[in-house]
């Protein structure tokens, strides 16, 4: 309690500075009288500099623009911090301005007055000499006002909508919104979701978000490709990891991002997901071990639940909306493995006859149906509350040849991949969710070989309602 004041009297005295003795005076720059401001006159004001508007004092002949920085207020040095302190609750308009694409956020922050002091029209060009994003058209400054109700809709709904935890809630809402004032492909990412949340919601205008989704992705795929092009290091490593979790999301609205109602290739886009998945995961693996020390622990914690202080209750896990059945239904899928000859893959051995192999199933397998387990066992701790992590888990170990043979339709990886859908209908209330399980479900019964159609029998009647097959 004590140590919170103390935060609140160092962030209001730094940031209001030592009080100045009074001092009257008619000369102010017009942005500031026209807005009712005490103007200090500085070249340009503080208060144009604070709230990232033109001053006229910018270029003005006073020959003040080689003033030090240390003599710009401390209003105009503050850094917005990408960290959980008590300046995230009290945001200037300048951090809210670095939303805007195009915005530069060094034209206000950290740099000297001479830096501040260049006409805005000389910035402007600067940027002009950039190369577009692929796919991407210049943004005009009409779009300002579509990117700031994004930016509202995120931070008042769609954040809300990403997790039902509210520590969880609570990095999306804060967390990643602070760690864009400093990562741009960071922020582009969150109003791109938003974008997509909003042409999620509103049918008749999709058009024009899933547009604006695709143009703020673009965007940030571009810088983000460029950062992990090196090794991600302790620097930059979370916001990596957040974009990575964004990229997660665009690759389950696979329909919505194409203005289309089904799936163009289930099984397929899929694939593309954990492939995904198991490659951030390959980028971040010096850092995952750090994850439960940082403000993104919380989306750790909400996933993994066996590994928390405190069980869920009896009476929770009562409440699961797991499968009754489903750890026995487990057991029969490991006898089938058990049985089934899988291909013989491995070029040091000799085949057997058919080029099959029936000693067991590969470690590939194993590795994936003891993961599928643990992603049971968090959705069954979860009770009613199941965060769509602990459904992706699983993506994280599967192999290339698990991959593969998923790509080529194998029974067996089919098989597990249509187990894996019940998992995904438990997670449909999600926006960005919605019918993944069913469409790739429905992918699955199209390229099953039809002697393996009755293991398809349980998942069946948990998504579809029937265990017989679709008409």
């Amino acid at each position: 309690m004590y140590l919170f004041c103390l935060e609140d009297i160092v962030y209001w005295n730094r940031r209001m500075g030592p009080r100045r003795t009074h001092r009257k005076s008619r000369n102010g720059c017009p942005e500031c009288k026209s807005r009712r401001l005490k103007c200090d006159e500085r070249y340009p004001c503080t208060n144009c500099v604070k709230h990232a508007i033109h001053c006229s004092y910018v270029g003005s002949t006073e020959g003040n623009t080689d003033t030090p920085a240390s003599s710009i207020s401390p209003a105009a040095q503050l850094q917005p911090q990408p960290r959980f302190q008590a300046q995230v609750y009290n945001t200037t308009s300048s951090q809210a301005m670095s939303t805007i694409p195009g915005y530069n956020e060094e034209s206000v922050f950290g740099l000297t007055s001479a830096d501040i002091a260049l006409e805005s029209e000389d910035r402007w060009d600067i940027l002009a000499a950039l190369p577009n994003a692929p796919g991407t058209s210049e943004k005009s400054t009409d779009d300002w006002g579509l990117d700031l109700e994004l930016m509202h809709h995120y931070c008042s709904v769609t954040c809300n909508t990403m997790s039902i935890r509210e520590d969880a809630r609570h990095v999306w809402r804060v967390i990643i919104p602070m760690e864009g004032y400093s990562n741009k492909y960071l922020m582009h990412g969150l109003l791109a979701i938003a974008a997509l949340h909003k042409a999620y919601l509103y049918s008749n205008q999709s058009t024009k978000y899933i547009k604006a989704a695709a143009q703020h992705l673009a965007v940030g795929l571009k810088e983000f490709r460029e950062l992990v092009a090196s090794p991600v290091d302790p620097e930059n490593w979370q916001p990596v990891f957040l974009f990575a979790s964004m990229i997660s999301v665009h690759l389950s609205v696979v329909p919505l991002r194409l203005g289309v109602d089904h799936w163009p290739d289930p099984i397929f886009n899929m694939v593309e997901l954990f492939s995904s998945v198991k490659g951030f995961q390959e980028i971040m693996k010096p850092f995952l071990k750090s994850l439960r020390k940082t403000q993104l622990a919380p989306l750790v914690n909400s996933i993994f639940l066996e590994d928390e202080m405190f069980l869920p209750s009896p009476s929770v896990v009562s409440q699961s909306l797991l499968p009754p059945d489903t750890w026995d239904q487990i057991n029969k899928l490991q006898r089938f493995f058990d049985e089934y000859r899988f291909p013989n893959t491995d070029p040091t051995t000799t085949p057997i006859p058919e080029t099959l192999e029936n000693s067991g199933p590969p470690e590939d397998y194993k590795v994936a149906l003891d993961f599928f387990k643990v992603a049971a066992r968090q959705i069954e701790l979860a009770g009613p509350h199941i965060e769509t992590g602990m459904v992706y888990m699983w993506a994280s170990p599967l192999s290339k040849r698990v991959h593969d043979d998923l790509k080529s339709y194998q029974p067996a990886a089919l098989v597990l991949l249509a187990h894996y859908c019940v998992l995904l209908k438990l997670i449909e209330h999600y926006w960005y969710i919605n019918d993944l399980g069913r469409s790739l479900l429905e992918d699955i019964e199209n390229h099953i070989h039809p002697e393996f159609q009755d293991w398809l029998e349980w998942p069946r009647r948990w998504v579809f309602g029937k265990a017989s097959r679709r008409p």
